[in-house]
Order: C-alpha cells, then structure tokens, then sequence
C-alpha cells in the first residue's frame, strides 16, 4: 500500500485532470479516482477506501489543529485575569482593564469572519488557512512578551482576530475535501478542537504561569501552518480558479479579435466543458433566494446558539459547584467541566454520522430548554443587592439549609444537551448550506452574526442577573432555545449524506 506521503504526492495531479472533467469532483477520494481510472494506474497502487479516508482526514487535520488555538483563545481569560490580578504580578491592571482584556478577544471576531469569507474565495482555502497561522502565532507571541498592558491587548486582538478569519475556510475547506458520509463528523470536530483547546489552556493555567501558557500556545497554530502546508487545496476552489483563468484567457482573445490585431490562439484550449455562469457580485447574492433563505436560517440558528445561555451558565457552574462543595478548588471545577464539554464534543461526532442535522438540533433544544428550566427552578436569588461582578456569587441553590445536587445535574444535562447540537450545528452547516455561487460570501456573513451574537451576551449577561436575576435569566434563555427547537423543526434544511449541490 502506498504511504500517506505518496498517497498526497498523487494529488498534485488529479486537481488538475480532474478540472477537464463534466463531473465536478466534490471530495478528495473522487479526485483520486478520477486519477487512476484517467491514467489507467496499475491495479496494485489502487488505492483502498481507507486509503482516500486516510488522505481526507490528513488534510482536515491541519485547519482543526488550528483551532484548537481558537479553544485556547476563548479559555485564556480564565488563566490570565486571575494571574494579573495577584499581588505579585508584574503588570497591574484595574477593574475597567480587566474588562477590556476579556472582551478584546471577542471584539474582532466578527470583522475576521467577513474577511476570511472573502480572502477564502480570492486566494483559496489553503493559503487562507497558512496566512491566518501567521497572526495567531504572532499575537501569542506578542502577549507572551508583554511588559505592559498595551501589549497584553494588541495579543488577545490579533488571537481574537485570527479567531474570527479562521471559522469560514475551515468549515467550507473540510466541507469541500470530505465525501459525503463523513463530512458530518468531519465538521463536528471543529467543535472538539474548540473544547480540547480550551481544556488544554486550562490545565497549563492550573500548573504555568501566564507568560508560559502563552508561549506554548503559540506552538499550536505553527504545528497547524506545518500540516497545511502539505495538504492539497480544496477541488472545488481549484475548479472555480481555472475557470476564472479561462473566462480571461478567452476575454483576451477577443479583445484582440476586436481591435483587428492578429494574434496565436491560446496554447492551452479545452472546448469540453462548458463555462459556467459568471459568479455573481455580493449585490446580485442579495436579489438570490437561494442565498437570503440559508442566510436567515443560519443566522437564526447562530441566535439561538448564543442566547440559549452557552456563556452565562458557564459562568455560573463554577459557584454551583462549590455550593455543593465548598472546598472544591475554583480551577479543578473549571476542568471538570471542560473534560465533560470535551466528551460531549466526541459524543456529537458520532452522533452527527449517525443523525440527520434537523432531529439533531430539535432534541438538543429541548433539552437545553428543559435543563434551563430546571436550573432556574432549582436556585434562588439572595436578597441582597448585587453587582455585575458578583452576581453569580450570591445565587445560591433553592435549598436554603443542605445544598441540592438539582442545580448540579440542571449543569450537566444542560452541557450535554447545548453541546451535542446547539453549539456544533451552526458552524456545521454554515459550510454546507450556501449554493456554491455565494458559498464563501454566506459562510462569513452567517459566522459574523454568530460571533456579534456571542458578544452580545457575554455583554448583556451580567446587566441580566443584576437587574432580573439569575433564576429569572435562565427563564429567558430557556424560552429562547424551546422557541428555537420549534423554528428548527420547521425551518431547518435537513443536509446529511447530501452533496454540496444537494444540500444547498
């Protein structure tokens, strides 16, 4: 059998013979056996089914290496606020910083997800995903090495900003290189290194100090540039690029045909397939119904995500958990949870190879809902006035006597439930819906408004537990994820075991 190093040395060809086709190879096993049976390879180099998964899962592995830097970037606040916040750090910060070092992250996500939408369809998914390597590496370099506070910003800007850039080509190029019937768990893995990334940031917090978890999180994006650096770029970008090269290509030659200067006809010449229809401008996507309806129902789905509470409940297990046991150390909660977000993230992947998307959706909103519900019945909040800083502090279990292990397993069911659809769904399909006229425009469009929304709540959050309080705030985002599920039962565009032309 041949190795994996040969097996991806075979794909420098069949992009290319692949490209002369009628048949648009939509994954990389397609793409390889358009090789063999083009260049009529011996049968003994042949290569099997588990070969072309081999190949497949090879080149996804370089972009969800990657994020598990985006992981590392959502969970660092918690190892680096603390840390500058103790007497003996090197840099003081106040209260007013404290909050502008948690938020800078998120703050570019958004305005990253447009530009890496549109930086994917001009210089393809593979170059887009190397660049983004450069300012994540950069960016914890920069906060690794800071000497003030300044510097602590302009890292966690340029990891939030890479953060941002990376979502659309990573979902549409795993999308692109996967067959079918993997593509699902393939894509559901983007929200496992997002877990992993953030379990991993979390351990080193609890053993390394500040600086150090940084450095070595600068090593992650850097493995990443490394293994995409030897994978192929996505068939359908590639097939896209050469017909752009031969709309020009013919172009020039009627302008010369038309200024009455002779000139050679094009060395290269393929008359079989036919050209397709020029890529519509962003203005003509908007006129498309093809491209307004995924749009709006992704948007929704990313509303739903984000408002079924993701950030605020995790922001408050931590204090459930020490109620029940008080001597339980703050950063050992932290991982336990992380290990149960982890293992859900597994969980979601063989589930998404198994169930459709919409069932999926519609059973982890309603029992996001239900856990919600039984959350805020099951805590009370003190009467005493709060702050946002403290909020969570002082919402103590219903049992006012013996702590209640109902909030505990409120916790648990909720993580299983949000994590085994609500929050890997969304970036699934939004490299799945989009026709792929409008593909790399829908994908950063969707993803910005999901990264808007994450702000919003992490935001909105502490004004809602000290304004209405707790048990009350996760009566609004209980409702929000029962109303959701049934958006989604009605809504939701069913795209497994589909190809990309079916699924849009």
């Amino acid at each position: 059998m041949l190795t994996l190093v040969n097996k991806l040395n075979i794909l420098t060809f069949p992009t290319v013979i692949g490209l002369n086709h009628h048949r648009h190879p939509f994954c990389l096993s397609d793409v390889l056996k358009d090789v063999h049976n083009t260049a009529n390879i011996r049968t003994n180099t042949i290569l099997s089914n588990s070969a072309y998964n081999q190949v497949e899962m090879f080149a996804a592995s370089g972009p969800l290496i990657v994020t598990l830097g985006s992981g590392m970037t959502v969970g660092f606040s918690a190892v680096l606020l603390p840390q500058l916040k103790d007497d003996r750090s090197t840099i003081k910060i106040s209260s007013h910083q404290e909050s502008w070092i948690a938020s800078m992250a998120a703050l570019p996500m958004a305005a990253g997800s447009v530009l890496g939408g549109l930086a994917m369809d001009r210089l393809g998914r593979k170059t887009t995903n190397l660049l983004i390597c450069v300012p994540f590496v950069l960016g914890w370099t920069a906060v690794s090495m800071a000497t003030g506070v300044t510097g602590v910003y302009a890292g966690r800007l340029m990891t939030g900003l890479s953060t941002g850039l990376l979502g659309p080509p990573t979902a549409v190029y795993i999308a692109e290189v996967t067959e079918q019937r993997y593509r699902g768990a393939a894509l559901a893995m983007i929200s496992f290194s997002v877990s992993a990334g953030i379990l991993v940031v979390h351990t080193m917090g609890t053993f390394l100090g500040w600086r150090l978890v940084s450095a070595l999180c600068s090593v992650v994006p850097f493995a990443g540039y490394v293994l995409i650096w030897f994978t192929p770029e996505s068939p359908v970008w590639l097939r896209e690029d050469e017909e752009r090269r031969r709309r020009r290509r013919t172009a020039a030659v009627c302008d010369h045909a038309s200024s009455g200067i002779p000139s050679r006809p094009p060395p290269e010449v393929d008359p079989q397939p036919p050209l397709q229809a020029v890529k519509p401008t962003a203005r003509q996507c908007f006129s498309r119904p093809s491209f307004l309806g995924p749009l709006a129902v992704l948007s929704a789905f990313f509303f739903v995500q984000q408002f079924s509470g993701v950030n605020a409940v995790a922001f408050y297990s931590v204090t459930l958990l020490k109620r029940v046991g008080p001597d339980l150390n703050e950063y050992h909660c932290t991982m336990a949870l992380d290990v149960i977000r982890l293992a859900v993230s597994v969980l979601a992947c063989g589930l998404t190879k198994r169930f459709g998307r919409r069932p999926l959706a519609v059973v982890s909103a309603v029992g996001t809902c239900a856990s919600l519900i039984c959350l805020a019945a099951s805590v009370r909040d003190a009467g005493a006035p709060v702050t946002a800083g403290s909020v969570a502090v002082h919402a103590v279990p219903a049992p006012a006597t013996t702590a209640s292990l109902a909030p505990v397993l409120s916790i648990v069911a909720y993580m299983v439930f949000v994590n085994i659809g609500l929050v890997p769904l969304p970036w699934i399909m939004s490299g799945e819906m989009f026709p792929g006229y409008c593909r790399e425009l829908g994908s950063g469009l969707s993803t910005c408004f999901g990264f808007i929304m994450f702000y919003t709540v992490i935001q909105i959050s502490p004004y809602l537990l000290t304004n209405i309080g707790t048990s009350m705030t996760f009566y609004i985002f209980g409702t929000v994820s029962g109303v959701g599920a049934l958006f989604l039962y009605l809504c939701l565009p069913e795209t497994k075991n589909k190809s990309m032309e079916d699924a849009t």
